[in-house]
This record gives structure tokens, sequence and C-alpha cells, in this order.
């Protein structure tokens, strides 16, 4: 981080009107751009600006720390009330939310790659020479770091991901777990998704059904309709009858209808 922001997030510890900050002190630069980079830190969820004020948020301070150790606010910050449990699948509105205001680090797509180098960088852990996702996670379980995630789209978690979420969860190392769902079918698809979230007894607040209560009975229908026309057709002296029959039963061993119902 640059020494301007550092300054930036110094000068919001209280709140105040941005243009009183410009003009306390000769920045060396535009108000134009002072204005820019206030917007990027409020982007990046390090300031909070509503009202025609600013302040630092949560989030702002364990940045700050990182950089600049010996900093202490002299404003202590509200503490920020619990919406949940350790874990729980919400809107992904009150995840933002979260970031801004709660000290979570929010991460919009659950990549194993992604969320190790996040996690990294949020605990000030030195990235350089670490290449591979192990060598993250062993630099983040060997580190002091706690951290609260709040993770977007977590129906594509893929399945190194849940592996790396679970083991960092049973080593300490995450405090909260909040996750957002936008696909709700795709999730319920994901096997292995929904054990993740079973074996640690997610709060629902979205209402996802975490067990599939109904099979679909359409592709059962579908193979007993098609099974009959085989059957007729045979009988009817049709041509080549049980070699469609044999194709058509490879098509249903592959296909996606045929693995929703052998689930």
């Amino acid at each position: 981080m640059l020494d301007k922001e550092i300054e930036l997030l110094k000068a919001f510890k209280e709140e105040a009107k941005p243009i009183e900050v410009y003009s306390s002190k000769d920045w060396g630069f535009s108000r134009a751009t002072f204005y820019r980079r206030l917007e990027k830190l409020k982007e990046q969820g390090l300031i909070e600006w509503k009202g025609g004020k600013a302040r630092i948020t949560r989030r702002g301070e364990q940045i700050l720390r990182l950089f600049d150790p010996t900093w202490v606010p002299e404003v202590k910050i509200e503490e920020e009330k619990e919406i949940g449990g350790r874990f729980c699948i919400t809107e992904t509105m009150k995840l933002k939310q979260l970031a801004y205001q709660s000290g979570f680090v929010y991460i919009t797509y659950p990549a194993a790659s992604y969320i190790l180098k996040t996690i990294c960088l949020y605990a000030g852990i030195q990235t350089r020479g670490l290449t591979t996702n192990a060598e993250k996670f062993k630099a983040i379980v060997q580190s002091d770091c706690k951290i609260s995630l709040a993770i977007d789209n977590f129906e594509n978690a893929s399945k190194q991901a849940l592996v790396f979420l679970r083991e960092l969860i049973l080593a300490g190392k995450i405090e909260r777990l909040y996750v957002g769902v936008k696909d709700e079918r795709k999730a319920l698809r994901n096997s292995k998704l929904l054990e993740f979230l079973q074996d640690f007894e997610f709060e629902n607040q979205k209402g996802l059904k975490l067990e599939a209560d109904s099979v679909t009975l359409f592709p059962v229908l579908l193979i007993i309709l098609i099974g009959f026309g085989i059957i007729i057709a045979y009988r009817l002296g049709v041509a080549y009858a049980p070699v469609y029959a044999f194709f058509i039963l490879i098509y249903f061993l592959r296909s996606s209808l045929f693995r929703e119902i052998r689930k």
C-alpha cells in the first residue's frame, strides 16, 4: 500500500468531512486525486463514506496495522453485533455489509488459490517463494492469524477449496465463515458442498434446502415411456429396434438425467 493511502486511512480515524481533511494539510496532489483515492478506499471496504462524512472501518484498521504496527487507534470502534453463529448461509448483500462493518474479508469467488492468497495478504504472510497452494496453506497454519471470511458464489466451490477450508477451520484459523449461494440448483447437485455445510451445521438464513426431499420424476417417466415405445416397436416388427434400445440405454448412462436418478 502506498504511503499516501496510509496517511488517508490515519486521517479518518475519526468521522470527518473529506473536504475538511483535504484542507487540513498539504497532500501534494489535487483535490480530484484526493477524492479518487478516497473512493478507491471505499470500494475496498477500508473506509465508510456516507452522509457527507467518512471514517475508517474495522477492516481498514486491520490493514493499517499490517503496514504500521506502531499505530494505535485513538477512538474505540463500536463492537460489531453478531448476526448469527460461526457458520452461516446468507444473502450477497449481507456478505458485503459484513466486510464493511464487521471485519470480515469478502471473497467474490471460492477458488482455492484465491482464498489462500487473500488470507495470506490479510494475515501479513509473505507469499514470495510460496508457489503452490499447499505451501500457502502450511504457512497459514503455522502463523498466528485468525480470520473471518465472507465467501460469495459458494455453489462453485471446488473439492480442493472445501478441503482447505475444512482444514483451516479445524486448525482454528477461520473463526467465522459466512457464504452466499446464488444458484441453488447447482448447490444442491454438489454432494461435497452439501456434506461440508452439514458437517459444520451452517445456520441457514437463506432458506436453502441442504437435503433433497424429493426426487425429480420426469426422467423416470421419460425412461418408462421410451421403454414402452421400444417394446411396441419390437412387437410390430420394426427393424433394428433392439439396436435402438441399446443406444438409448448408453445415452441415459452418460446423461445428467441418469446421474440425477442414480444419486
